[in-house]
């Protein structure tokens, strides 16, 4: 299963979201984050869980826990702006 969440962090604010980030490696174990090649300020991370249950734990987590609410100041349109699905893999038979 992947935990896969998506914001935009307006040009503005876009040096201070990365000292954020760079402070705290910590904070971004298990989670691989990358920022749009086209669309600049566009991230998404994505986080890998193997049960359903421990993605909640990980969505959960993500909206709630390690201080991500310091994140929502840059955040285009604040903790809304801020968007998290869980994706099942696809079982192709071939």
């Amino acid at each position: 299963m992947i935990v896969f969440c998506e914001y935009v962090i307006p040009e503005e604010h876009r040096a201070a979201f990365r000292a954020w980030v760079q402070a705290e490696p910590e904070r971004w174990r298990e989670i691989e984050i990358a920022e749009n090649t086209v669309q600049p300020g566009v991230y998404v991370e994505i986080q890998y869980a193997s049960t359903e249950e421990e993605a909640a734990k990980r969505e959960k987590e993500r909206r709630e826990g390690r201080s991500w609410n310091e994140m929502e100041q840059w955040v285009k349109g604040g903790k809304e702006g801020v968007r998290i699905w869980t994706f099942r893999p696809v079982k192709i038979n071939g």
